[in-house]
């Protein structure tokens, strides 16, 4: 039992170990600091610089590219019985069927990124023609891709090369828009294949001489083939094949079970090696055949394209297979409704959920069911980023209260459980006070010791004579919620006084418009991420509308484009006719 239990702590280990550093740094909003590779503090107009390289490719982790193993696959690899892992978990006393569900799931992976769902591989046979084609292709065009090539890896390394990654985020427009440097390869991605395939096209269709071919071959071979062969041969002297989790191991496994996982990294990174291997070897021979004549230029791109299509296909399979493929009926409905759903569901208000078992930005599944305070998307605020970093992770109830949070699911060992929180504000509420702050910094901070049920926390910038707070001398005022869509909600307010309120909805100038009636009026960004907006006596409609600019201003240029086209088309047609008679 001890040891079943030692598992499931060994199995989060690198997921919580993820989890505090991604946690670990401070961010404010669009215009806050940031802790550069060097230490120092600057302010950034985006995200934080933490963040931005959180998932820096290592340098020698690009050696990924070739050998699709070469630091351990994924964070997650399914090793069999005969690994050294299962045998050590044997040993320590596991079952056979504890081994070999812990051994489906190995944190084999030993580089620097905090999760890796699968290695970023091209293709050993790729690689080597991408070589061959360095030696065969002259001229502008393959410094233009090998320059781009190198380009996208250096960043891809982010805070491992970090003062290129610097430059980049100060002063390369967008660039600090963009978190995960590591998908920048995609440009390398690209361009490796490209030039591959323009030496392909130079090796059947040029009029070099076959000794100048034969003599890429030759290179190509020895640099891809040697290195490989250097790699194999010194791998202990080289490489440690130790992880970044490995002493959360040891305290919780013993130093048995991490030397265990070691040699199996190893064997891993052996295999993998000796696959690339066997892959140059393979497309040389078919370029060797070619200019000795014993084969076409057909056979030879057949032969390439069932090669390459082995190579890729075949380490694609050890993380998308038959498994990853279900029938649309499961992927409708990818949730199962537990108890707590169902209980919650019966609640037809408007409200908001948090689910302690997830991290509210790193699943979908509480959205499915309900109006969720996170989600799952590419695309992140950055300053539900920073509530999420100062107090939601730490379950602090005033700023969950503030964002209509009325049910909580807490997981319990009989199933998740919803607990009714009736603390929360609601969809909206007037203050009686109005904090004003002169920075984001002192907005965010300012929610940890401020009563944002009677007072709203607004940035000097806003910062008007007609913004007051009057709701302790009307205690008969009230506004409510009407109806709510994606992209217009609706209030009714009745006051004798004049009233400051607060939206629970996000603060989103580029979009959202407010409307009192029929007229549009100003509305703030208020508690670092609401509305807030002044209301005046009597009874009204307030409406909030989605319209952001950039949709009118494309869709007017999208008809402009239409009806251009749509002229040009008939004054082709209209000279084509004219022509002929």
């Amino acid at each position: 039992m001890v040891l079943a239990v030692l598992l499931a702590i060994a199995t989060n280990a690198t997921n919580l170990m993820a989890t505090q550093e991604y946690t670990q740094y401070s961010t404010r909003g669009n215009t806050g600091l940031s802790i550069t590779a060097e230490g120092k503090e600057k302010e950034t107009a985006g995200l934080n610089y933490e963040y931005i390289t959180e998932y820096s490719y290592g340098i020698v982790e690009t050696l990924n590219l070739f050998i699709p193993r070469f630091m351990g696959g994924s964070s997650s690899e399914k090793l069999d019985e005969d690994s050294e892992m299962y045998k050590q978990l044997l040993r320590m006393g596991a079952s056979p069927a504890q081994a070999k569900d812990f051994a489906e799931s190995a944190p084999t992976y030993w580089g620097k990124q905090p999760f890796v769902g699968a290695p970023a591989y091209i293709g050993a046979s790729i690689i080597f023609l991408f070589v061959f084609a360095l030696f065969l292709i002259k001229g502008r065009l393959k410094w233009w891709i090998v320059g781009g090539i190198i380009l996208s890896l250096i960043l891809s390394w982010g805070k491992n090369f970090g003062f290129v990654t610097e430059f980049f985020i100060d002063f390369v427009p967008l660039y600090n828009k963009f978190r995960a440097v590591s998908s920048i390869q995609i440009i390398a991605e690209l361009c490796i294949p490209i030039l591959a395939v323009f030496g392909l096209h130079k090796l059947f269709n040029s009029f070099e001489a076959e000794e100048e071919k034969m003599h890429a071959l030759k290179w190509a071979t020895i640099i891809t083939a040697g290195f490989t062969l250097v790699l194999l041969v010194l791998k202990s002297a080289l490489f440690s094949f130790s992880g970044g989790s490995d002493s959360v191991y040891i305290e919780q496994m013993g130093i048995e079970f991490v030397r265990a996982l070691k040699e199996d990294r190893m064997s891993i990174f052996t295999a993998d090696a000796i696959r690339s291997l066997i892959l140059v070897f393979i497309a040389a021979g078919f370029i060797y055949a070619y200019l000795k004549k014993l084969a076409n230029k057909n056979l030879i791109l057949l032969g390439f394209i069932f090669l390459i299509l082995f190579d890729l296909v075949g380490v694609d399979r050890r993380y998308v297979n038959s498994d990853d493929f279900v029938a649309a009926r499961v992927m409708n409905k990818p949730f199962q409704k537990t108890a707590a759903d169902a209980q919650i569901l019966e609640d037809k208000g408007h409200f908001r959920v948090f689910d302690l078992a997830e991290s509210p930005f790193n699943t979908g599944r509480t959205s499915y069911f309900h109006n969720s305070i996170g989600g799952y998307h590419a695309a992140k605020p950055g300053r539900i980023q920073d509530l999420f970093d100062f107090y939601i992770s730490k379950n602090n109830l005033p700023v969950l209260n503030m964002l209509n949070v009325k049910y909580i699911i807490v997981p319990t060992e009989e199933g998740p459980i919803s607990q009714e929180n009736p603390n929360a504000f609601g969809n909206v509420w007037f203050v009686e006070n109005i904090k004003w702050v002169n920075s984001p910094d002192e907005e965010i901070l300012s929610l940890a010791d401020t009563n944002l049920r009677a007072t709203a926390i607004i940035n000097s910038e806003f910062k008007t004579p007609e913004l007051t707070a009057s709701k302790a001398q009307d205690s008969t005022a009230s506004i409510k919620l009407i109806s709510q869509k994606p992209n217009e909600i609706v209030f009714k307010s009745n006051s004798s006084k004049d009233q400051f309120a607060v939206f629970s909805e996000m603060y989103y100038e580029h979009g959202w418009k407010a409307y009192i009636g029929d007229n549009e009026v100003p509305h703030y960004n208020v508690n670092y991420v609401l509305r807030g907006m002044q209301v005046p006596a009597g009874e009204h409609i307030i409406t909030f509308k989605f319209e952001p600019q950039v949709i009118k201003t494309g869709s007017s240029i999208a008809l402009a484009s239409s009806i251009l086209l749509g002229l040009l088309t008939l004054g082709g047609i209209f000279f084509l006719f004219k022509e002929k008679e």
